[in-house]
């Protein structure tokens, strides 16, 4: 039997690659995840996965396929229970260069927020106005120092770029309850779209990896 996770219901939630690519990975069971998603009365969900169109990953239907397989319904129910999800295949890597160079979030998020500002979308297009203006806005608030922003200067280059998912996120209302993973990598892009968002947000760290 499997045992349900009471959680607190809020407005959204909103599922990161939990998808079967990664369920080595799981620090949770699958199964118990897919009951609890099938159980609680969300206001909406929304699914972001690593897929077809981005990355070559899993395709939604088979995404869905591993969802009903996980569920132990019929897959016709499952399905059905399935039609109030919305998935998107959001892609991934946007942010994740300077997430991995260990780049302070603060610092990352509001050089997002003036990229987005500025309605520039991908990183090798900042000029040295863009970055006069980033550090007279920032550095007080940021309390920027010459070491931030070469590493800003240095890594942003290369891999940052304004995603579609920016937009996705955008027409969600109300709090989200944000789960799946990885911690460091594909979650925290999301945690750090949602922060450029202004969005309310809380982890469930139980249904993290």
């Amino acid at each position: 039997m499997i045992k349900l996770k009471k959680i607190l219901k809020e407005d959204n939630l909103v599922v990161v690659d939990i998808q079967p690519e990664y369920e080595k990975a799981f620090t949770f069971d699958p199964r118990e995840f897919v009951a609890t998603l099938f159980t609680t009365d969300w206001d909406a969900i929304y699914y972001l996965y690593n897929g077809a169109d981005t990355v070559g990953g899993v395709s939604e239907d088979e995404l869905k396929d591993w969802i009903a397989e996980k569920s132990q319904l019929e897959y016709e129910e499952a399905y059905q229970i399935m039609d109030k999800i919305e998935f998107y295949d959001k892609g991934y890597a946007f942010f994740r260069y300077c997430i991995d160079e260990g780049i302070d979030d603060d610092n990352i998020v509001a050089l997002i927020k003036f990229m987005v500002e500025k309605n520039v979308n991908d990183s090798r297009d900042l000029d040295e106005e863009f970055w006069d203006e980033f550090v007279d806005r920032y550095k007080e608030y940021l309390d920027l120092k010459p070491a931030d922003i070469r590493e800003l200067l240095e890594f942003s280059g290369d891999m940052i770029n304004i995603p579609e998912l920016m937009d996705f996120l955008k027409r969600i209302r109300g709090k989200i309850i944000l789960v799946g993973g990885g911690l460091e990598e594909c979650l925290k892009e999301v945690v750090i779209a949602l922060r450029v968002l202004d969005k309310q947000y809380k982890i469930d760290d139980y249904w993290t990896y």
